[in-house]
């Protein structure tokens, strides 16, 4: 049997506050569901970083999908981390019967206030389901009108005490504050201090990153972190423009590590732009955990890359970032709370959220982007003191 939750009663209100919002002291273990993608992932940290302001003693679990648990395992706002493995929704649900049922009773013991779930998690029935199942009195997520699925928008009208209107088309409003948003529609207001997106890498992976550099004589603070690619090879770098920043990087010594995914095609891209270089140009292709990649996020100098998880990564934890988008939509994911600057061709198509033209891997707008207009923003962001020239390693 599905039990549908309590309605919440109208409280006093301030001016400007909804007249269904939540008193705070109604809030003291939460669960936030989270996007399945890295970049998604990321951004809605700032749900952590917000409620930890606003409900200090409020206890905060999260839910995400397996590979992006460490992102989240050593952040102290965070009281547990609990996971779902990708493969149970290729499996089916009575195979994976077994896990899904102790997942339940697991967040059933942590007896919760609200559920928080993101505007970017894909597989929206894990919110209406844990809504039921585990009778939580408050429950926040986005409009049941951006569903296609009739049984999705019917749950969500049901089940969910509190949801955002409808997105404008177009939408222009960046994720981070969608997300908050969904804080806003209870009454809560972040304060522009605590609008943050962190992640706190751990001591395992700073202590890698820290020999990594060590073997290569890389100073803290010397180096640029290039990450070229994306996910979708319609968001990567084109190999061209790649050369002309590394051969301008080589010309006045200054050090490039090339970080990339583990996807074979990722790794030989990223090869391929290190080979033959001189001892400035390092690549770690495939070789770090996004911890790891937080960890070296926060001791390089500049992020220069493609719109990518990547970047948000490095835009969290507080480095300076050049972003290069095509085909994504860099009115809504433009790296958050940094200082930055986002190259763009400005196409009349842009912002399609392809995988390059027509799907096909190879975005023009990209191609577009000149190798001068990413030189100049480069220098702009990076004054080379005599104390950051490359450095060889012993």
């Amino acid at each position: 049997m599905i039990h549908a939750p309590r309605r919440p009663q109208t409280l006093a209100l301030r001016a400007g506050t909804p007249s269904d919002a939540v008193a705070a002291a109604h809030l003291r273990r939460v669960l936030i569901i989270m996007p399945q993608l890295v970049g998604d992932a990321v951004l809605s940290s700032v749900l952590i970083t917000a409620l930890q302001d606003l409900i200090p003693e409020c206890r905060i679990d999260v839910l995400v999908h397996q590979p992006l648990r460490e992102l989240f395992i050593h952040n102290p706002a965070i009281a547990a981390v609990y996971t779902i493995d990708r493969e149970w929704r290729k499996k089916g649900v009575w195979r994976t019967a077994r896990p899904r049922l102790a997942l339940i009773r697991a967040l059933r013991a942590r007896h919760y206030d609200l559920l928080i779930q993101s505007p970017h998690t894909t597989d929206g029935s894990w919110g209406p389901s844990l809504i039921a199942l585990l009778r939580i009195r408050y429950a926040v997520g986005a409009s049941a009108l951006t569903h296609g699925s009739p049984l999705k928008r019917f749950m969500w009208r049901r089940l969910f005490t509190h949801t955002l209107p409808p997105p404008p088309d177009p939408n222009r409003r960046h994720v981070a504050e969608l997300h908050l948003d969904l804080l806003r529609r209870l009454g809560l207001a972040p304060r522009p201090a605590a609008r943050r997106a962190t992640i706190e890498p751990g001591p395992a992976a700073r202590a890698r990153v820290d020999a990594l550099l060590a073997e290569r004589g890389i100073p803290h603070q010397s180096f640029v972190l290039f990450a070229p690619l994306a996910g979708q090879k319609g968001r990567t770098l084109p190999a061209a423009l790649c050369r002309d920043f590394l051969d301008h990087c080589e010309r006045y010594g200054q050090n490039v590590i090339i970080t990339s995914g583990r996807e074979p095609w990722q790794q030989a891209f990223a090869r391929t732009l290190a080979d033959g270089r001189g001892a400035c140009i390092h690549e770690l292709a495939g070789e770090l955990t996004l911890t790891e990649l937080a960890a070296l996020a926060a001791v390089a100098r500049v992020y220069v890359g493609a719109d990518s998880g990547p970047m948000h990564i490095a835009a969290a934890m507080g480095l300076p970032v050049i972003a290069c988008f095509g085909p994504g939509d860099y009115y809504r994911f433009s790296p958050w709370q940094i200082r930055q600057s986002v190259i763009a061709a400005q196409r009349s198509c842009q912002p399609c959220e392809l995988d390059g033209c027509g799907n096909s891997g190879d975005a023009d707008c990209l191609h577009d982007i000149e190798s001068r207009t990413l030189l100049d923003t480069f220098q702009a962001f990076w004054i080379l003191p005599e104390s950051t020239a490359c450095h060889r390693a012993s």
